[in-house]
């Protein structure tokens, strides 16, 4: 029989519930009352509503009590969470819930051969995505094609659009409800995903250019993006190994997302960067109760949240790059201003290295020019970063691939060819299903799985007869900064790129490189993007 709880997330606020001190304490669940079974199952979605406006009340009447001892002073008492949401059904649990079990071990000590003959290295990001998504059905990678809800049913994940017309809930609060612990399970339990709208996947016929770069390179089943999301902070730890605390995108601003240190308004919600070990570790187990104890846990994780301008005064890897003097260009969609996440970075913003921040329109003629950098981190222009949903246009899944096919053709018909490293991947979950539990490092993640390709002459050999393998190694995004530390010499920047694995398990730099290449056809069946030169002004799907 099902419990007399359930899980009714809705749409919160970022609050200061109590004073409280480091002592460690996670609420204890509910004990069934004598008429449970007269009862209906779940609480009432009124009595949930009620107790946020009451607290959001007292919270704003108050001024939020004490802080607690382990951060500064709060700088805002109730923040409305601008880019999350929660679905206003009831949920109910199974009769036997499994306990939440996560791993936070460290991935082992690894690092890459002296002398690593490459000397060009491309950071793809693009949008929204899981691997279970793209790719759980290839062959010998860790995938699914059944879905887990938090009732305890599956549900088989059924074939992906190429064109979807609505965005599903994708930020920090989402990313940890859908993870559940552990138990990934809730990701029908997150705004935009009630309907099931996550539990999709796209197969061979759907990306079958993505899965020609697997059959030939490597494909990644274990890089997990570096925090539950959503897309400034997974961006910034694709140039700094950290989201310095913040966990969400802008929740003011004065013109369009994006705009950081150019928006003198411009705020984010982050915890402090000198958390107490003990309050991290609270946090970290409120993380692993939030449906449980929802909303309880999530007020107390809440406390210790502030508010910091979209303008920080801290490292970057392009900085550190600079002053080595080692080339970098940074390739932003303008139509994607969020994306633009160099623009957060004021020793970048306002020094002369803002030269090296570029449109993306440029970056195909620079492989063509033979201008590229020894570095370069790539934001695809909007129209082919494969989000699901921008305003007033729906993106094409088929679109964005034929971007990648024409970059990753230009690149090896250039003489970069031979020396180059591409690391492709997708920066949050973007509410879709993944199945593979991800570790839970510190409070900021890690989240669930992103696609990943990594394709270079130099990458691993497998039994795929057309030489491509499965990399089962443990990476995220910080991997990807610390594999470019390791070839330049560099320090790490932060304690996760320290750790990270410089995805040692992709290349083989024993043996000569397989210059053998892959030139693909664009594909001809996308509403848009079929042929050159794939601009930020080509024509998408009319949004709704």
């Amino acid at each position: 029989m099902y419990g007399t709880r359930a899980f009714q997330p809705r749409s919160v606020f970022l609050v200061r519930v109590e004073a409280r001190t480091d002592t460690p304490r996670v609420p204890a669940p509910e004990q069934p009352r004598a008429d449970a079974a007269a009862r209906p199952r779940g609480r009432s979605i009124g009595v949930l509503a009620a107790l946020l406006v009451a607290v959001v009340i007292a919270i704003a009447c108050t001024g939020g009590g004490s802080p607690p001892t382990t951060s500064p002073s709060p700088t805002f008492n109730a923040v409305a969470a601008a880019t999350e949401g929660y679905s206003q059904k009831t949920f109910s649990f199974p009769p036997n819930r499994p306990p939440a079990i996560r791993s936070t071990a460290p991935p082992p000590p690894a690092a890459l051969p002296a002398n690593v003959p490459i000397k060009h290295v491309i950071f793809i990001v693009k949008e929204n995505r899981t691997f279970d998504h793209y790719f759980g059905k290839y062959p010998g990678a860790d995938g699914t094609t059944i879905g887990k809800l938090l009732d305890g049913t599956t549900v088989p994940l059924r074939p992906a659009p190429d064109v979807m017309s609505a965005s599903i809930t994708h930020g920090y609060w989402s990313g940890l409800f859908s993870i559940d612990g552990g138990r990934m399970d809730g990701f029908n339990t997150i705004l935009g995903g009630e309907q099931l709208q996550g539990y999709t996947q796209f197969d061979r016929a759907g990306l079958p250019h993505y899965w020609d770069y697997a059959d030939r390179f490597v494909l990644a089943d274990h890089l997990f993006t570096s925090e539950y999301g959503p897309t400034l902070p997974e961006h910034l730890y694709t140039v700094a190994a950290s989201s310095f605390g913040i966990m969400d995108n802008k929740t003011h601003h004065t013109d369009l997302p994006g705009r950081y240190c150019d928006d003198p308004h411009s705020s984010v919600p982050a915890f402090p960067q000198k958390l107490s070990a003990s309050a991290q570790r609270r946090i970290m187990r409120l993380q692993n109760r939030l449906t449980d104890d929802h909303p309880k846990a999530m007020f107390a994780i809440s406390g210790y949240l502030k508010k910091v301008r979209a303008c920080l005064q801290i490292p970057s890897l392009p900085e550190k790059l600079s002053q080595a003097g080692i080339s970098w260009r940074f390739y932003n969609s303008p139509q994607f201003p969020i994306g633009n996440v160099l623009l957060a970075f004021r020793r970048i913003r306002f020094t002369n290295l803002w030269n090296n921040v570029v449109e993306s329109d440029t970056f195909l003629n620079d492989i063509r020019d033979g201008k590229l950098a020894q570095v370069s981190w790539v934001n695809p222009p909007a129209p082919y970063n494969e989000h699901p949903m921008l305003p007033h246009r729906d993106q094409s899944v088929c679109a964005g691939e034929n971007w990648s096919v024409a970059v990753m053709n230009a690149l090896q018909e250039s003489p970069y060819w031979g020396s180059t490293a591409v690391v492709m991947v997708w920066d949050d979950f973007g509410g879709f299903y993944d199945h593979v539990d991800p570790p839970q490092y510190d409070i900021m993640g890690l989240g669930a799985r992103s696609p990943a390709l990594i394709m270079s002459p130099w990458t691993r050999r497998g039994s795929n007869p057309k030489g491509g393998s499965v990399d089962h190694h443990t990476y995220e995004f910080s991997s990807v900064l610390r594999f470019i530390e390791e070839i330049y010499g560099l320090p790490p920047l932060t304690k996760r790129d320290a750790q990270a694995d410089p995805l040692t398990g992709a290349f083989d730099f024993s043996k000569p490189p397989d210059m053998h290449k892959l030139i693909l056809p664009l594909r001809q069946d996308c509403p848009y993007g079929k042929h050159p030169p794939f601009t930020e002004h080509d024509n998408v799907v009319p949004g709704t």
